[in-house]
Parts: C-alpha cells; structure tokens; sequence
C-alpha cells in the first residue's frame, strides 16, 4: 500500500468496500518539527481528525459482529456474572422483650450492691422495662425541590463518560476529577498516575477520614486494592499523595466491574462494600475499620435489599436527604428519579428502605440520558446535589432542597437525673423543638405492667418547650447541685448555651423551672462530639471535645460567681485516642467511683470496651478491655444509665421505633466501699472548697492545683512543691499546714499540737476559708457541710471559720 494514498482508498470504494479517507492535509506542518513526526499537541490534533471522520462513517456500514463476544473485563457476566439468590433481609431478633417481673426484681437485687468495683461488670437482664414514648418521622422527602444555579463547571474538554463528582480533599464538597479510560496518563492536571482501567476504578472513602481513595476493582474475583488519599502535598509527584494499601478484600463472587459500588450504607463515614444482584437485589458487607486507618475490616450483612431495577445501570446509590446514610435511587430514561430512603434498624448495616412513590417522585428530569446525570454533594450542605455532564465535560447543577423528617424514635431519648435523686429517669426530647418530658424512674415495683415504674412529670406533657432541635440538646449536671441541666450545643461551633434545672416550682405551669443563664462556652468544633461528664469527680460535669480519632480535649467546669461556670484546662486527663468515631464514644462512671469512664460502645455489634479513668494519677486512662460482648442490637441501639443507686453506669438496648428499652444492670463481685464524694464547705462569703485538688500559697498568692495524692507524696507521687512552697492542705483545726490525709480516709484523731480533733469519721472534703487577703479563685460558696477545716488566721492571711 501507498504511504498515505488516497487513490488506494478510491479503488477500494469502486470495488464496493467499505473505505473512508481522512484528509490530513490541512494540519500545520508546524506541528511535525522533523517533517514526518508529530509533536505532543500533532499527536492530538491529528486524533481530533482521525475522531471526526469516525464519527461519518455510515451506520449502514456497521453489522452486527458474527461469533461470540470478547471476554470485555467489563463484561456483567465475570466472576459469576448476576447473584440470582442473594439472601433474604435478616434485621434479627430484638433484644428488648417482656420477661416477668420477678426476673426484674432478682436482676435489681443481684446488682444493687454498691461501691466501687474492681472487677468488669456483672450484667443482669431484666428484660423490657418501659414501652417507651414518641414517636418516628415521616420518612418522606418534600420532593422535586430543586434549585436551577446554571454552569458551574465550564470543563475540560474530555470524555464526560470518566467525569467523577467526589470529594478528594474533606472539605465535604464534591470535587471535579476526571479519569484517564487508560491505565495510566500525563496530563498537566494529573494528581495520581493512574493504576488501571477508568472503568475499573472507583473512588470512595474506605478510612472515614473525609477524603476519596483510589480503588481498583479485580473484575475476576472482586478483590479491591487500595491508593490511600491523603491529601494535596507539594512533595510527592503530582503535588497530591496517594500512598498504597494493597488489597484490602480478598473478593467474593459476583462483584465485578458492573455489580460492585461503594456506597456508605449505616452512615458511618466508610464506604462500604456492596454488590448488586438480580432484580437490583443487595449484598452488603459493612466496613468496620478504624478511623483514617489503614485496617478495612469487612463484616458480611447478607442481603439487605430485594431489588427495585432490572437493570444494573439504572441504580444509583445517594444521601438525598441528607442523613449521612446512602439511599436507594433508581433512574428512569430521560433522568428521572424516584427510590427508597434508608431508614436504620437494630442491625446495624441492614436498613428498611421506605419507597418514595413512582417514576420521577424525586426528580422529574431534564430529558436528558441518565448516564449524563450525576448526583454529588457539591455545596457541602449534606444532601446530594444534581448534576448534568455536558460534552465537554461542563457541569450543569440543580441544588437538592428536599427535605424528610427521617427521625426515629430512639433520637430523641435521653437518660439523666432530672429531680436529682441519684437515678437517671427517662426523657424524651421533641425532635423539632427540643420541648422535654420526663418520667422520674421509680425503679423495681410489683404493681408496675411490666415491673419497672416510671412516673410522669406533669401528666407526661413537656415540662419545658425546648430551644432547639433534639440532635443539638445533651443533659447534664454542670452546677453541681445533683439534677441534670438541659444544654444545647451549636452544631458547628459546639458553643454552649445553658438551662439550668432549678426544679419544682409551682410559679410555673408545668410545675419545673429550668433558668436560662445564656451562652457560657464559645466551642471547640461540632457540637455533635461535644460530651459532658465527670472527669475530676468533683460532681460538675466537665466540658469534653471529641476530635475525629477520639482524642479529648477537656475543659473542667468551675465556678466563682453565682451566674457562669468558668473552664479550666485540664491537659492532664486527655486520652489520645483510639482510631474510632467520635459517634461510638461516650463517657461513663463504669466502675462506679464517680468518675467518668471511656467507653466505645461498637456501632457494628453494640460491643463495648472501657478506659477506667485514673486521674489524677497518670497514666490518666487504664484499659479495661471489653466489658460486654453486646445483645444482638447495633451500638446504635445502645444506651447508657444509672437506674439503681449504686454509682455505676448500666447497659440499655432500645427498640429504635418504639423507644422501649431493656436494661443489663450493673452489678460487681468485687466492691470496695467508694470514698465519699469531696464536698464544698456550708460557711461565711469567704469559704471555698477545692474540690478533689489541693493548693499551695505564698502568703495571698495563689499558686497552683493537685491532687491530694500528689502533695502526700503516695501512689507513685514525690511530696510536691511549687517553687521552694511546699504544697499543704489542712486536716485539723489548727490551721497548721501540714496534710496528713485526704478525702475518703479517717480524720486524724489529733492536732499537730496533740489536742482532740473535733473532726472525726472519714474526710468527706477540705474547707479553705481567706479572709480579705484570700488568693484570687476562691469564690463563690456551694452550701453543703464538710468535716475538715482551716483554723485561726495565721501569717499567711487566713482566718477562722466554723465547723459544721
């Protein structure tokens, strides 16, 4: 054949083959620096051509192909092709069923003994105890609420069939990115070189850090390996670091090219791995790994879907509403969208999905193909957004302004001690407003429909109407004086507005007075990591900020005025983490010796582990290892409460559409009697305790805190001092700075100077009384009795106060 003949091709076309020239002629010859070679952009101008005479080409030119298809890697069919039987949806047995009031009763008895326990908990089941109140959202979208915004996205003039919406660097805004259909590129915009087939890619967060991975399919087996997303950095080659994981599942059959997709199913932030079947049936394996880790663990669910689509393609998996859970979406020809909400249940990973309605409920389409449409988060509101895909790439976007209320009933359930007799009672918080009602738990009684009463404040009517929404509403006890105050955290900031709880008060119609005090913390971040508890075992729930790892940063709430706690570090008692969600989290007295505990109770299961809280002794957490190996509920489902007076927190499975609960109560083979709790002295406007902390003086100055431990110079501690001041707290009624015990052991029997000490029985806390010259922090006073005291006034400016 002639180089570049067109008379070749002419006297093809006579003999009646089918033969097209294209003319190449009017390329510059500027773009073949050596006459015959092209250069970089020869090569795609010369493409461009060669791309338009394909596309006139003659259909009628064009049969269909004689014998068996290739083996095309993105062929439906490998690795087993459609599972035709994926299992039937198994969502299992609740956990919270009637038993019999006796079994209650022997469960209350078998773990009422209280102290502190040096063992891991007993659990006794008591069965359900209390049918629980509220009520589940509608679990409907106000649909075909799009907002038109136009081109946002001019494009990069290449295949729109590689453009992908996702978010690389964990702003929570869906980011541009195009994949090369090669396995490799070199584009001036590349950011990974490229590890196989576009078709063969996907990208998704398989880490939970918020960023996008790199994720290549083998269509033979289902095995995915993994290029982990760290991020831009100006280090590595593409001014974008992507460190491989290798395989990260070893497969299973039927997930191929086609059938695997990576949507985030129970909302925990990890993309999961799930494979469509026949009839657009599912099989689900939840993705359990820890937190920016590199440690994917794959739990197998089975089916969690019966199918909606015929027809792979035309499923398309999405958050549209906004609740952090991927539902459901079909599409129909011409872009429209209807499908199911993913509503949870108690097994965690395996939803109900709620239909919708019909073909275009959701959105009625723009006439346009489907596989034009993407659908992408991409103004960082939560919700996924519509977008069009244009030829050359340019993007088109309608913003999602739909809305459902997909509460459940759980949501809005809250456990704390409203009327502060030492039992955490039973609340319920208005999803939308917040507005709280409250049933007083009465515990163990035979006249009781199931055993366990609980007695309505205010008829069971809302004894407050609330302030915000319940998802930004934690109770808890920040004064001190025993009843839970009713916090609202911003959801962004975490800035802290308080209600405190002043309880009965029959000026108000609903007989309770909760005492607005304004906005008292400025925040760290989302209010949803915020935590409240104990962490000092001073009685004043401590201000903890959960970062993504679950690392702490806590704030110990104190007060010196009678209007606003203040919020002093606390450094000491930070936990470094332990690589899972903030959401699994929480903090609670486990052991029972008025100290909050670090616990994760496991989404995937509901098992839970504890961190014994050892402050003010360092290390300041010790592990306990797992405590209960869950009911057959997710972690989810998993509450946590002081039902009986014995100081330590129980295990509470919920229905999540009843509310009713079950509870493992807490009991312990081996208690030790819990030293008494470190009270505030009841005296004159000088006196102020230090709560569970000891001080050092010179003269007026104040100087600093520690533990009572720290200054005795006991359990691993040397005598303390600041400066050439040693540190002293007194434990007689001489004033003589000398410490010689601390709160929960034995009054010494004598002064320094051999007289009786009128403060006998065990320490219970310290009085430090100051005169005019009292050092700055020791305001205000809290009104409770306490047995040891400073003496007459002494060089150092202090005076005599009394003994109650």
């Amino acid at each position: 054949m002639a180089y570049n003949s067109t008379g070749i091709v002419n006297l093809r076309r006579a003999a009646g083959k089918h033969a097209l020239a294209a003319n190449l002629t009017p390329i510059p010859t500027s773009l073949f620096p050596d006459c015959i070679h092209p250069a970089e952009q020869g090569y795609r101008v010369i493409g461009d051509y060669w791309f338009d005479f394909l596309t006139q080409i003659p259909k009628s030119w064009i049969t269909a192909p004689v014998g068996p298809g290739p083996d095309r890697a993105d062929s439906i069919d490998r690795n087993g092709g459609l599972d035709k039987d994926i299992p039937p949806l198994d969502w299992g047995t609740s956990p919270v069923q009637v038993t019999s009031k006796a079994t209650i009763a022997s469960a209350a008895a078998g773990a009422i003994n209280a102290g502190v326990c040096r063992a891991k908990p007993h659990w006794f089941s008591t069965g359900k105890i209390a049918l629980g109140v509220g009520q589940m959202g509608g679990w409907q979208l106000t649909t075909n609420r799009w907002q038109g915004v136009g081109q946002v996205a001019s494009g990069i003039d290449q295949d729109p069939k590689y453009v992908r919406l996702v978010d690389m660097n964990g702003d929570g805004k869906a980011d541009y990115v195009w994949l090369d259909p090669s396995p490799c590129g070199n584009n001036g915009g590349i950011i990974g070189s490229g590890r196989g087939p576009a078709a063969g890619v996907q990208l998704a967060d398989l880490n939970g850090d918020g960023l996008a991975d790199y994720i290549v399919i083998n269509p033979d087996t289902g095995a995915i390996n993994v290029w982990w997303n760290y991020g831009p950095d100006s280090g590595w080659a593409n001014g974008w670091k992507f460190v491989e994981g290798g395989q990260v599942a070893r497969g299973v059959p039927h997930a191929n090219w086609k059938t695997l997709r990576f949507p985030d199913i129970n909302g925990d932030g990890r993309a999961d791995y799930v494979y469509i079947g026949a009839r657009g049936s599912l099989a689900h394996w939840l993705n359990t790994g820890s937190v920016g880790g590199q440690d994917v663990v794959f739990l197998g669910e089975g089916g969690i879907a019966s199918g909606a689509s015929p027809d792979v393609d035309h499923l398309v998996f999405a958050d549209i509403d906004g609740d952090g859970r991927d539902d459901y979406l079909t599409w129909d020809e011409d872009a429209g969208l209807t499908g199911y909400l993913n509503q949870r249940t108690q097994k965690e990973g395996v939803p109900v999905y709620i239909n919708q309605g019909p073909a275009k409920t959701i959105a009625s389409g723009i006439n346009k193909p489907f596989r034009e449409i993407r659908l992408a988060d991409m103004d960082g509101d939560g919700k996924a957004d519509y977008i069009h895909v244009g030829d050359n790439g340019a993007l088109e976007v309608w913003y999602n302004k739909n809305s459902a209320d997909t509460s459940m009933t759980m949501d809005g359930l809250r456990f704390a001690d409203i009327d502060g007799d030492g039992l955490d009672d039973y609340v319920r918080l208005h999803p939308d407003t917040g507005a709280i009602t409250v049933y007083i738990n009465k515990g163990p009684n035979q006249d009781d429909v199931l055993g366990w009463s609980w007695s309505p404040l205010y008829g069971g009517q809302p004894i407050a109407s609330g302030r915000g929404r319940a998802a930004t509403v934690q109770l808890a006890d920040i004064n001190g004086d025993g009843k839970a105050d009713y916090l609202i955290l911003d959801p962004k900031t975490g800035a802290l507005t308080v209600y405190l709880n002043r309880g009965p008060d029959s000026g108000f119609a609903s007989g309770w007075r909760f005492e607005g005090i304004g906005q008292v913390a400025s925040g760290l971040g989302r209010g949803a990591h915020v935590r409240f508890a104990d962490i000092d075992g001073d009685g004043l729930a401590d201000y903890i900020f959960l970062k993504p790892n679950g690392g702490t940063i806590i704030y110990r709430t104190t007060w010196t005025s009678s209007t606003q706690p203040i919020w002093k570090p606390l450094p000491q008692a930070d936990a470094s983490g332990i690589g899972q969600r903030p959401e699994e989290i929480s903090f609670q007295d486990i052991n029972g010796d008025g100290k909050a505990d670090y616990v994760w109770t496991s989404a995937a299961r509901g098992k839970a582990r504890v961190w014994y809280n050892n402050y003010p002794n360092l290390p300041a957490w010790l592990d306990g290892g797992e405590i209960a190996s869950g009911v057959g509920t997710s972690g989810n489902c998993v509450r946590w409460a002081k039902l009986q007076k014995t100081g330590r927190a129980s295990y509470v499975a919920v229905n999540p559409t009843t509310g009713a609960i079950a509870a493992w109560l807490s009991g312990c083979e081996d208690v030790v009697p819990k030293p008494p709790p470190e009270i505030p002295c009841n005296d004159d406007p000088v006196v102020r305790r230090i709560p569970g902390e000891l001080v050092c003086y010179r003269n007026t100055e104040f100087l600093e805190y520690m533990s009572c431990d720290e200054c005795l110079g006991r359990n691993g501690y040397s005598p303390a001092k600041s400066g050439s001041n040693t540190c002293v707290m007194v434990t007689d009624t001489r004033g003589n700075y000398r410490t010689v015990a601390c709160p929960g052991d034995p009054a010494p029997s004598k002064n320094q100077d051999g007289s009786p000490n009128p403060a006998t029985g065990i320490i219970t806390g310290y009085c430090v009384v100051a005169g005019n010259n009292r050092p700055s922090g020791f305001s205000p006073r809290v009104p409770v009795s306490c047995l040891a005291f400073l003496g007459p006034g002494d060089a150092s400016g202090m005076s005599r106060t009394r003994l109650d």
